[in-house]
């Protein structure tokens, strides 16, 4: 049997995010892993096995990417979609002119699906509603999504299928928008999208998934991410068969570690899929938890949470919990406080994902319990207008305080939660080191991070929050072979123009899987 060739990566300016040896200048790597790491340019290799020579002319080699909280199936799904993004229409006629458009093209009956729309950023300054999609087309179902994943649009055609009418219920963790004269439902649907879908089923067909698939995991490897975090809420026994499908068939290059939701924990412990089964492709991740006040009123109440992060604790998992603003995050740090008074010292390192709002007080305890925060800076540059907005003069100090976070210990990775925001690392890490929105505008001035500490946030950071920094996010022997050429050293371009650096190439397990230009 032939054995694999060696990839040997020299003439490189490699950042190993190792302390034991910085930088480097040449990369070897083997079955997978990396072999040897050495300080100079080149290195003298092995006569007796056959080896693929990468001159890197160079270039900076970093570790691959990871994306520490994606939903990436619903990324893949917006690439198939209508874009109704802020880039690609500025109005709810626009809205409704690019959805007859695509409806035009679709069979009578089929679904049409439009992703992105956030309504601070139309003209109305409002969201759409049933009629608005009505008037774009009555033959079709129509969901418009929300940027944020929390909310969507039906029009009267897609409510009929769900048997949505006046009379319908609210459930308890979601809300139907209504018009405020007849009580009738608008259209608009809050938090429901689990609910929606038990009662609507896929609205997207198999072969259409497919694509979409490789469409979103070749835009992925692109950008140099070689790991993510799926961390849809829904994600099941069922979805893990379907993302095991997914690598058997080679249309997912990225290693995975799905994150199932806290409902969907015994099915996989009786599936015999613990916390941090599967291999290096396909891990069981955190089990997540959805913590919000989207009714009013906080859900899960402090109670049921504490339940929820007891039982994950008993299956063995620890938990990553969603909380967005100051009073969600206080819930979360009760509940992991109580949590460690019933089961002292259980060797789980447990997540809050977001924390967009954490004021200096709620800081101190996330450190004292050594909570990871997995936040996403590129939310800075993609949604500062909005923030600068609605965030108070009093809170704006709190918004995304990476540089307290660390500053104080604490351990923070970077990442998307695509396609709320695009996947690009370069484009997150320019926002937490420079602090500025797309038009310019600086939030919360000095509160930058160093352009190394960002670097690490997609690299390090990213593999300790999943407890796997024994196998990524390093350049180091017997790591995992995951790296990404850059056209540029983040560390030492102005950081203005992190985010106008090229990926030259991405490496996945020693094999180089995707190149500029090929």
């Amino acid at each position: 049997m032939t054995k694999p060739r060696d990839l040997v990566l020299h003439n490189a300016n490699v950042l190993t995010m190792d302390p034991r040896c910085p930088r480097a200048g040449t990369v070897v790597c083997r079955d997978g892993r990396i072999f040897s790491v050495d300080p100079g340019l080149d290195a003298s290799l092995s006569e007796d096995r056959d080896s693929i020579i990468l001159d890197c002319r160079g270039r900076t080699v970093v570790p691959g990417f990871i994306d520490s909280h994606t939903h990436f199936l619903a990324y893949a799904s917006s690439l198939i979609s209508v874009d109704c993004g802020p880039e690609a229409v500025k109005s709810i006629a626009e809205i409704r002119d690019a959805i007859a458009q695509r409806a035009r093209g679709t069979p009578e009956g089929q679904w049409v699906r439009a992703t992105g729309y956030n309504e601070f950023y139309l003209d109305e300054r409002r969201h759409p509603n049933r009629w608005d999609l009505d008037g774009a087309t009555r033959r079709h179902p129509v969901k418009l999504i929300h940027r944020s994943g929390h909310a969507c649009v039906l029009n009267s055609f897609a409510m009929g299928l769900a048997g949505i009418t006046i009379e319908t219920p609210e459930p308890e963790a979601g809300v139907i928008e209504r018009d405020l004269k007849t009580g009738e439902p608008n259209g608009l649907f809050i938090e429901m999208d689990d609910w929606l879908e038990e009662r609507l089923g896929p609205t997207t067909r198999a072969g259409e998934m497919a694509e979409a698939v490789r469409l979103a995991s070749e835009r992925y490897v692109s950008l140099g991410i070689t790991s993510f975090h799926e961390a849809s809420p829904c994600n099941s026994l069922q979805r893990w068969r379907f993302f095991q499908r997914l690598k058997m068939e080679g249309g997912l290059s990225p290693r995975i570690t799905m994150m199932p939701g806290h409902r969907h924990l015994q099915e996989m412990v009786d599936e015999g899929l613990g916390f941090g089964a599967g291999d290096e492709n396909l891990k069981v991740g955190h089990a997540k938890v959805m913590l919000s006040q989207t009714s009013g009123r906080l859900l899960p109440s402090q109670e049921e949470l504490r339940a929820i992060v007891l039982s994950a604790a008993s299956r063995g998992f620890p938990v990553a919990i969603h909380a967005v603003e100051e009073a969600e995050i206080e819930a979360a740090i009760d509940a992991l406080e109580w949590l460690a008074k019933q089961v002292p010292d259980p060797g789980l390192r447990h997540r809050i994902e977001h924390c967009s709002l954490c004021p200096a007080g709620l800081r101190e305890r996330l450190k004292r319990l050594g909570i990871v925060i997995v936040t996403q800076p590129g939310f800075i540059y993609y949604s500062g207008e909005r923030y600068l907005c609605q965030v108070s003069a009093e809170q704006a100090p709190w918004l995304y305080p990476i540089k307290s976070w660390l500053e104080m210990g604490l351990r923070v990775a970077g990442s998307s939660d695509s396609p709320v925001a695009p996947p690009d690392p370069l484009v997150s890490m320019r926002a937490a080191v420079t602090r500025r929105l797309a038009r310019g505008d600086e939030v919360g001035p000095g509160a930058g991070i160093s352009a190394l500490e960002a670097l690490e946030m997609y690299t390090i950071e990213g593999a300790y929050a999943a407890g796997q920094e024994g196998s990524k996010g390093r350049i180091a022997p017997g790591m995992l072979a995951d790296m990404v050429v850059l056209s540029d050293d983040p560390t030492r371009v102005n950081p203005e123009d992190m985010a106008d650096i090229k990926v030259w190439g991405t490496i996945l397990g020693g094999e180089l899987i995707w190149q500029a230009g090929s």
